[in-house]
């Protein structure tokens, strides 16, 4: 997602509810780089690491981004139905809905690595790029709307909060005694900072207990680590790796 404007909305009601929507798909968005990330990092691992990150991808398409995409198909497009320049929009969500369906059935059944890992970031392309549109012309629309209440429809979309993920490896090292430098990792440079907070908690919420991801950021993040620590209960830890000037990074571990 890439918006970072002032929504004009009928309601003050419907303004916020723009703004939780978009907060809700960055963690969606944020949970789904980190599993991402995991699964290449477990790519040329042996045992049972890629398997594993596997299973936490296939649980996470079926009990997060295929609600979360249900529940948007069956909410907010048909509360813009007759509004007719939205229609192309609404269609052309639809045909990128079942497109997501298709990834996400090859991701389920795929049993070669390399195969499941370019579905897995096709995926991850594909409901970045719908979420986005939802986010930027439709929620906008539907705040604008006469006769809709985004509000009350809000109030109607699945908690996926404690959707229970099966723990992946992320990075908890290895017998060998060396150091495993192959960390999911999230660059939050570029991501707009009215959802930069939420992507970096739904992608920590992806992390296994023991398990640690490298947070790349433009500037110290102490007001973040401290809404992490708290969000977290107090579970994490924090290790510098980098300390300016351009960027900062973190090694940010569950505890």
């Amino acid at each position: 997602m890439t918006t970072n404007d002032v929504v004009m909305a009928t309601s003050a009601a419907d303004g916020a509810a723009v703004d939780e929507i978009r907060s809700r798909y960055a963690e969606l968005l944020g949970r789904q780089s980190a599993l991402t990330a995991a699964l290449f990092a477990a790519v040329g691992a042996a045992g049972p690491a890629f398997d594993e990150a596997h299973r936490a991808v296939r649980t996470f398409i079926d009990q997060a981004v295929r609600p979360e995409l249900q529940a948007t198909a069956g909410l907010f497009f048909p509360a813009l139905a007759g509004v007719e320049r939205s229609r192309l929009l609404i269609e052309g969500l639809l045909g990128e809905t079942q497109l997501i369906e298709q990834v996400a059935t090859r991701i389920a059944h795929g049993t070669d690595r390399v195969q499941v890992v370019a579905h897995v970031e096709a995926l991850r392309v594909l409901v970045e790029a719908l979420l986005g549109k939802v986010a930027d012309l439709l929620l906008p629309a539907l705040a604008q709307a006469s006769g809709v209440s985004l509000a009350a429809l809000t109030g109607q979309l699945p908690d996926l909060r404690d959707v229970a993920i099966p723990e992946h490896p992320g990075h908890s090292g290895c017998d060998c005694g060396e150091e495993d430098d192959e960390l999911p990792e999230l660059d939050v440079r570029d991501i707009p900072h009215a959802i930069r907070h939420a992507t970096v908690f739904g992608a920590f919420d992806a992390v296994a207990v023991g398990g640690s991801m490298l947070l790349v950021a433009p500037h110290d993040p102490i007001p973040l680590l401290r809404q992490l620590a708290e969000r977290s209960g107090g579970r994490l830890a924090v290790g510098y790796e980098e300390r300016g000037p351009e960027a900062w990074r973190l090694r940010l571990t569950r505890v």
